[in-house]
C-alpha cells in the first residue's frame, strides 16, 4: 500500500497504476479505480478515485 501526502513525491506518484493500494492522511484507502492527471503551467493535479468512490486529490 503506498502513502499519499503533501511529501510524496512525482515520480511516486506517476508510479501508480489502476489497481494498486494507496491511502491519505484523512483515513481513505482502497484500490485505485482512475487516474487522472491536470497539468498547469505550474503544478500538477492527479485525482486518483478508489473503489469506494472517494477521491484522493494530490497537488504539486
Amino acid at each position: 500500500m503506498t502513502h499519499i501526502d503533501a511529501l510524496t513525491p512525482i515520480h511516486k506518484l506517476e508510479q501508480l497504476k489502476v489497481g494498486d493500494l494507496i491511502s491519505d492522511t484523512w483515513g481513505s484507502s482502497g484500490a485505485i479505480k482512475t487516474i487522472e492527471v491536470l497539468k498547469g503551467r505550474t503544478s500538477l493535479t492527479y485525482y486518483f478515485r478508489i473503489k469506494s468512490g472517494k477521491l484522493i486529490l494530490a497537488l504539486r
